[in-house]
């Protein structure tokens, strides 16, 4: 701010004898609203200011004029870059920060009149972040209204029940406009528009969509609203943690939702389901480029899933990597020869004198399937097809150990080939036919961004929450004064994840 004033000879920005100019109204005004962005607006001394704006004691001008300064200044940032530190929320946030220098800017729409704009291009300007900035007044104006109570059943409310608790779900599901609040002739009876209300509800919390009233379901209706605006005031935060300008083509992975969408002039032209890692070996959250593809490719088992996933199943069935057609390698010299895995004594090996390396035959069973999308990065995790398609049609895909499982795989492959002609779309489908191993690069590499949002607005307007797989909102929701009650995942279920 010093710098700011010297460089304007100590000039005001915000007053004319003694007033506020009409700029001055502006950004006061546009203090005023940032809790509409989920952020507090006492952090930008609109508490000061809102005693100080129509002051007119000379003594109080410079204070005005300082604070409003400074107001833009933090607010400023607060939009472009995120309130919090993501490094110290999340750790496995990874993603660079924009360089951006809020006076220059401010300088610059001084200048040319341009206030205004300059206030609505720091916020992110993803139409995703306006429609979760949306879903935050929803569901403000639910908590105005007294929120919800929780629902108390003591059974598995199932279609076709008829029960007293039946009418009480009605209500519960009308205050997040699941279901309208128009009477029907027996609010008791679990009717089939019920059922696809409940369907519908469970659509958007990522639970098994069988229509009746279980413990997952009902656990999902009775967390607070309070609960529910803090995940959104969470997913708000990481939105501005993105880069501030995403192509106009990207790749956007959001692990907590196990989803991948393509989107093209912020339209989304692809979008499936995704397999993620597990707690233990949880994908992270960056940027990089998809810099060419793999078809049919070879699976070299990274050391960790060789000696803690493979070693013990080897160790305990002499024929188990013959059986998946993993091939064992040992270094000679500069280079590595086969060997035979039945001639190998594996009970003396373990984690620190493991001394091979493990590749997998490309083609049927390979734990990568026919496609892997290779993308730069110090994490050794890239985006990749999988046999296991079965593990798409659950709710909670948290099984791999860290890399991105995508569903139909091979459509990705095809929407990234748009760009590099019919010759490439061609040797694309004959390696696929063939089974040969092609490594096709992009003319025009696909930037992916690899995210963890547990709530988040669809192209239809549902508002949709996932639970915490990872953790990573506890210490996000307190570091923003938003002491609630974790929403954590079910680890009921177990995977084998001796695959990536």
């Amino acid at each position: 701010m010093e710098r700011f004033y010297d460089e304007r000879d100590g000039a005001f920005i915000w007053h004319r004898d003694e007033a506020l100019t009409t700029q001055g109204r502006q950004l006061y005004a546009w203090l005023s609203v940032a809790e509409r962005d989920g952020l507090t607006a006492s952090d930008y001394h609109v508490n000061h200011l809102k005693y100080l704006v129509n002051d007119v004691m000379p003594d109080h001008l410079l204070l005005r004029e300082l604070l409003m300064t400074d107001g833009f200044l933090r607010l400023a940032k607060d939009l472009r870059y995120g309130h919090l530190d993501p490094k110290a929320t999340d750790p496995l946030w990874l993603l660079p920060d924009d360089v951006f220098d809020p006076l220059d800017a401010l300088n610059l729409a001084l200048q040319q009149n341009t206030l205004p704009e300059l206030f609505d291009s720091l916020s992110p300007r993803s139409s995703a972040y306006r429609r979760l900035k949306q879903a935050l007044a929803d569901y403000r104006d639910i908590q105005a209204m007294g929120g919800w109570q929780s629902l108390e059943i003591d059974q598995t409310l199932r279609p076709g029940d008829e029960h007293v608790r039946v009418a009480a779900l009605r209500e519960r599901l009308a205050i997040e406009a699941d279901v309208g609040s128009e009477s029907v002739e027996n609010a008791s009876r679990f009717d089939p528009a019920l059922v696809e209300t409940v369907k519908r509800f469970q659509r958007r919390f990522g639970l098994y969509e069988d229509g009746a009233v279980g413990p997952n379901t009902l656990r999902a209706l009775n967390v607070p609203v309070e609960t529910r605006i803090a995940q959104i005031l969470a997913n708000l935060e990481r939105w501005r943690w993105l880069p501030h300008e995403l192509e106009s083509q990207h790749i956007l992975v959001n692990t907590a939702g196990f989803d991948i969408a393509v989107k093209a002039e912020d339209q989304v032209v692809f979008h499936k389901r995704t397999v993620n890692g597990t707690q233990e070996r949880q994908t992270p959250s960056f940027g990089s480029r998809v810099t060419h593809m793999v078809v049919n490719p070879l699976w070299t088992v990274p050391r960790s899933i060789a000696v803690k996933d493979l070693l013990p199943k080897q160790q305990m069935d002499d024929g188990f990597l013959q059986s998946k057609r993993i091939r064992v390698y040992r270094r000679h010299g500069k280079d590595f020869d086969e060997v035979d895995p039945l001639a190998i004594d594996w009970s003396i090996y373990h984690a620190d004198n493991f001394p091979f390396l493990l590749r997998q035959d490309s083609g049927k069973g390979n734990s990568l399937g026919r496609v892997k999308f290779y993308m730069p990065n110090q994490h050794a995790i890239y985006l990749h097809d999988t046999p296991a398609v079965g593990l798409f049609e659950r709710p909670k895909r948290a099984f791999s150990s860290g890399c991105v499982r995508v569903e139909n795989a091979d459509q990705l492959a095809r929407l990234l080939l748009q760009n590099d002609g019919a010759s490439q779309e061609d040797q694309f489908s004959q390696a696929l036919d063939t089974g040969e191993t092609l490594i096709s690069p992009l003319a025009r590499p696909m930037p992916v961004y690899l995210t963890y949002f547990t709530s988040w607005v669809d192209g239809d307007g549902d508002v949709h929450f996932r639970p915490d797989i990872y953790q990573r909102n506890v210490s996000l929701m307190l570091a923003m004064g938003e002491g609630m009650d974790p929403v954590t995942a079910n680890h009921a279920e177990t995977e084998d994840t001796s695959s990536l």
